[in-house]
C-alpha cells in the first residue's frame, strides 16, 4: 500500500507569533537535547535578518524574513513529557526536535521587547493627546500579543500558578497549576516563569534574571540563558535609542510617511497626529522615547508577523529524525547516545538515578565520547563505539546510520520491559565497550594501551593488539570488549586475575586467527561475517556446536569462555579458511603479496618471525630460532620504535639496474614476505631504489656490531661504487644498531626469486610457530 506521507508529516510555514500563541500548545523540550548554547553572535545574525526585511519594507511591502525549520513531534499522548501530571499538562505539546536554540531566542526576545515596551509606554497611561493616545494603544495590544508568545493562560489555578511558560524543558520542569507540582528549573523556564511572576506582581522595574547559589554567586548552569538575555535586552536599547543609526534601522520620519510601510507593519496608514509629531516635534522633552517606543513596537511586530518558520510536524519521533537528518545541513545532531541517556534517567526514575549503577555506567560513556570535542567527532566516536557493542550485546549487525543506532538502542531497550536489572546490565556493557575503547582501542600511535582499570602487563599481547588497532580491524573490538568487561566485573582479586588472563589469551588468539587469515587469503575476505557468526549463532566445530558469544540473543544468554572462543576461531580457520595445518598456511602465506594488502599485517608478521632469532649460519640470508631473549622483538618499545616503523622492499617495488630480472617476472613477487624488513624512516628514505650491490653495503653499515667495522664499511663503498651523499652519511652516522638487517647483508650472492622464496617460506614458518601458542594452546 502506498505511504500517504501527508498524513505522515506536515510541513507549514508560520509567522513567529502564530506559531507560539497557538491555543493551549506548549514547546517541550526533550532531555537528549543540548543546553541552550546560542551566543551573541547568533543573536546578532536573527536580528540583522529582521532589521534587513524591515528595511525592505518600503520598496517591497511583501517582504518577509525566513530564519529556518523547527521539527516537532505533536505528541498527542504525552509520551514524551516527564514528569507528567495528565490533568494539568498543556493541552498541545509539540516536543521539539530541531530548533530549539531559534525557538527559545525568539522566545526571549520577545520577552526583552516586552519589558523595554512595558516600562516606556507606562509613561504614556492616561495621556489624551492624540499622538500619546495612539502609541499607547499600539504598545498595549502588542503587549498583550507578545505576552501570549511566552506564557499560556489556563484561566484558574493557585495563584500565578495558572500561567504556564510556553517553554519548558524535560525533568527539570513539570507544567501544573498547582503550586506543589509545578516546577520551573530548566534556564529558559525559569527566566520565563519569573519574568511571568514579575508582571504578575505589578513590578514596574526591569525584569533582571540571574539565579544566585548559596554564596551569592551565579549558579553555572544558568549562565548562557543569563548572558543572552543580558544581551538581548542590550540589543533592544541600542535598537530602539539613540545607537539606533548603527545598526540600519528604517528612518521614522521617511517610513512613517510610506503608506506601503505603514500598511506592512500596521495594515492602515499611521495618523496624522504621529505623523505631524514625528516632523515637527523633535524638540519635544519626550521626543526620544516617543521614537523609542515606535521603533520597539515596529521592530517587535516585523520579528513576529514577518519573521517566519518552516514548521514540520509528526506524531512519530523515528520519522523526526528522519526529516532531521535530511534537513539538516549546518547544525549538530545529536548522537545516538545523547537521545538514549533519557532512557536509561526513566527507567532508574530520576529521583534515583544520581545515586544509581546506570549513573555510574553514564558517567564512564560520557568519559569516553566527551574527549571528542567537535561534533562530527563525536558523532563518529559514538558510531564505532556502537557498531561493535550491538555485536556483543545482540549479536547484531548495526548500520552506521545515526537513526540505526538511535532505533536499535531504544528498541533493545524498551525489549527488557522495564526489568530494572537488565536494563542496568545493559548499559553497562555499553559502558564496558566506551571503557575497552578509552583504555585501549582509541588511543593516539606511540601510546601504549593500558586497558584500565586490568593489569596487563604481556607485551606480547599488547604487540598483537597494537596490530589490529593498526589493521582497524573494528569487528574484534566486540569480542575483545566482551572478555574485557567480565574481568572488570570480576568480584574478588583472585576472580579479577584469572579473568585478566582470559582477556590477555583473547587479544593473542585474536590475533594469531587475524594474521593466519589475513596472510593466508591476501585480504579479509569475509573475516568480519566469521566474526559475527561467532559473536551471534556459535560455530560448528566437529561435533561440537560452540555456544555463541554476544551476551544474549534472543532472550538467550551466551557462554563466555577462552577455551570456547579459541575453538570457535580454529573451525573457521580450519573448516572455512580450509587452513589445517602449519604447512597448509605456510603454502599460502609465503606466496601472498601481504605488503600490498596491509603493511600494518606485514610489519605484524616480521615482528613475530623474527623474534628471538639469528642469523642462520647454514644458509646465508635466512633467520632460525633461537633461544629466548636473544633478539626480543614482541615488545611495546619495539613495536612503537621509530626504527621499525616502515616496511622497506629489499628489491625495490619498480625494477631499476642491478637486481636481478626475475624478481619482476611476477609484478607481486617484491612484495611478498620475502623481499621485506623493517627500517626506520630515514634510513629508508637514503637506502630507497639503489642497486642491489649498494644496498648491501648500506645494511651491513646499519647492521654493523662495532664503530670499527662501521667505520671499515664506510671505507670499503668505493669498492661498489657506492658514494654516499652527505645526506646518506648524516642519516646512516647517526642511525642505531638494526640487527634485522644483518641477514640480509651476509647474502653474497645476487638477490633473485630463489632467495625471495626460500626467505618468504622461512618468515612465514617462524610467525606460524610464534602465534600458533596464541590460538592453539
Amino acid at each position: 500500500m502506498a505511504a500517504e506521507i501527508d498524513k505522515i508529516f506536515t510541513a507549514t510555514a508560520r509567522s513567529t507569533w502564530h506559531f507560539l500563541i497557538e491555543s493551549g500548545q506548549g514547546c517541550y523540550i526533550p532531555a537528549y537535547q543540548r543546553p541552550y548554547s546560542w551566543d551573541k553572535d547568533n543573536i546578532a545574525r536573527l536580528n540583522e535578518d529582521a532589521l534587513h526585511g524591515l528595511k525592505q519594507l518600503s520598496n517591497r511591502p511583501s517582504t518577509i524574513s525566513f530564519i529556518g525549520t523547527v521539527i516537532a513531534i505533536h505528541d498527542t499522548r504525552y509520551r514524551t513529557v516527564d514528569p507528567l501530571y495528565r490533568t494539568e499538562v498543556a493541552s498541545r505539546v509539540m516536543t521539539i526536535i530541531d530548533g530549539q536554540q531559534r525557538l527559545c531566542t525568539l522566545v526571549m526576545m520577545n520577552m526583552a521587547l516586552h519589558d523595554f515596551i512595558r516600562m516606556l509606554s507606562a509613561r504614556y497611561a492616561g495621556k489624551s493627546e492624540p499622538h500619546i493616545f495612539w502609541i499607547h494603544e499600539q504598545a498595549t495590544q502588542l503587549l498583550a500579543d507578545l505576552r501570549n508568545t511566552f506564557l499560556m493562560d489556563r484561566s484558574s489555578g493557585d495563584g500565578n500558578y495558572r500561567f504556564y511558560p510556553r517553554v519548558i524543558r524535560a525533568y527539570d520542569d513539570a507544567w501544573s497549576r498547582r503550586q506543589g507540582q509545578a516546577k520551573y528549573e530548566s534556564p529558559i523556564a525559569k527566566l520565563i516563569w519569573g519574568y511571568i511572576d514579575h508582571t504578575e506582581k505589578g513590578n514596574t522595574s526591569e525584569y533582571k534574571f540571574g539565579p544566585l547559589d548559596a554564596q551569592r554567586r551565579l549558579i553555572e548552569r544558568y549562565a548562557a540563558v543569563v548572558d543572552a538575555f543580558d544581551y538581548m535586552k542590550r540589543e533592544v536599547r541600542q535598537l530602539c535609542q539613540t545607537k539606533f543609526e548603527d545598526r540600519e534601522f528604517p528612518e521614522l520620519v521617511t517610513a512613517t510617511q510610506s503608506n506601503d510601510f505603514a500598511s506592512a507593519i500596521w495594515g492602515y496608514p499611521v495618523p496624522d497626529d504621529v505623523k505631524k509629531y514625528l516632523a515637527e516635534q523633535s524638540a519635544d522633552v519626550g521626543y526620544k522615547d516617543y521614537c523609542s517606543l515606535l521603533r520597539a513596537i515596529i521592530f517587535a511586530k516585523y520579528l513576529n508577523e514577518r519573521v517566519a518558520i518552516t514548521i514540520v510536524t509528526t506524531d512519530n519521533e523515528d520519522d523526526a529524525f528522519d526529516m532531521f537528518e535530511a534537513l539538516n545541513t549546518t547544525g549538530e545532531p545529536l548522537t545516538a547516545f545523547e537521545t538514549f541517556k533519557p532512557k536509561v534517567i526513566d527507567a532508574e526514575t530520576l529521583p534515583k538515578y544520581e545515586q544509581s549503577p546506570s549513573r555510574k555506567s553514564v558517567a564512564a560513556i560520557e568519559a569516553y565520547l566527551d574527549r571528542f570535542r567537535k561534533a562530527d567527532d563525536k558523532q563518529r566516536a559514538t558510531s564505532e563505539m556502537l557498531v561493535p557493542f550491538a555485536l556483543a550485546e545482540s549479536g547484531t549487525k548495526l548500520q552506521k546510520k545515526l537513526n540505526d543506532q538511535r532505533r536499535y538502542l531504544r528498541d533493545e531497550f524498551d525489549s527488557l520491559k522495564g526489568d530494572i536489572d537488565k536494563s542496568r546490565t545493559f548499559v553497562a556493557g555499553l559502558a564496558g565497550v566506551a571503557s575497552f575503547m578509552r583504555s585501549g582501542w582509541d588511543i593516539e600511535r606511540g601510546r601504549s594501551p593500558h586497558f584500565a582499570p586490568l593489569d596487563v602487563k604481556d607485551e606480547e599481547a599488547i604487540v598483537g593488539f597494537e596490530a589490529l588497532r593498526g589493521l582497524k580491524h573494528s569487528i574484534t573490538i566486540a569480542p575483545l570488549a566482551r572478555f574485557y568487561q567480565h574481568a572488570v566485573d570480576g568480584a574478588n582479586v583472585a576472580e579479577r586475575t584469572q579473568r585478566t588472563a582470559d582477556f590477555i589469551g583473547a587479544i593473542k588468539a585474536t590475533a594469531a586467527f587475524s594474521a593466519y587469515w589475513r596472510a593466508a587469503k591476501g585480504g579479509t575476505e569475509n573475516i568480519d561475517s566469521h566474526y559475527r557468526e561467532i559473536m551471534r549463532n556459535g560455530i560448528k566445530a566437529g561435533a561440537e556446536t560452540i555456544p555463541f558469544l554476544a551476551r544474549r540473543v534472543d532472550d538467550k544468554l551466551g557462554a563466555l569462555s577462552l577455551l570456547n572462543y579459541k575453538k570457535a576461531l580454529r573451525a573457521v580457520l580450519e573448516e572455512k579458511g580450509n587452513i589445517k595445518s602449519k604447512d597448509d598456511w605456510v603454502k599460502l602465506a609465503a606466496k601472498i603479496p601481504v605488503y600490498k594488502h596491509s603493511t600494518t599485517l606485514a610489519r605484524f608478521l616480521i615482528f613475530c618471525a623474527s623474534d628471538d632469532t639469528m642469523p642462520d649460519p647454514a644458509e646465508k640470508g635466512l633467520i632460525i630460532a633461537g633461544r629466548k631473549g636473544v633478539s626480543p622483538m614482541l615488545k611495546t618499545e619495539r613495536w612503537n620504535d621509530g626504527g621499525y616503523f616502515t616496511v622497506e622492499h629489499i628489491a625495490p617495488q619498480s625494477g631499476v639496474a642491478g637486481w636481478d630480472q626475475s624478481i619482476y617476472d611476477d609484478p607481486d613477487t617484491v612484495h611478498v614476505l620475502g623481499n621485506l624488513t623493517l627500517l626506520p624512516e630515514a634510513e629508508n628514505g637514503v637506502i630507497s631504489n639503489k642497486s642491489w650491490a649498494h644496498k648491501r653495503m648500506m645494511y651491513g653499515l646499519l647492521s654493523a656490531e662495532t664503530h670499527a667495522k662501521f667505520d671499515q664499511l664506510t671505507a670499503d663503498t668505493g669498492s661498489v661504487g657506492l658514494t654516499l651523499s652527505k645526506t646518506a652519511q648524516e642519516v646512516l652516522g647517526k642511525a642505531k644498531y638494526l640487527g634485522l638487517c644483518k641477514t640480509v647483508a651476509t647474502f653474497e650472492k645476487d638477490w633473485d626469486k630463489a632467495i625471495v622464496e626460500k626467505r618468504s617460506a622461512r618468515l612465514a614458518e617462524l610467525a606460524w610457530d610464534k602465534l600458533h601458542p596464541w590460538l592453539y594452546s
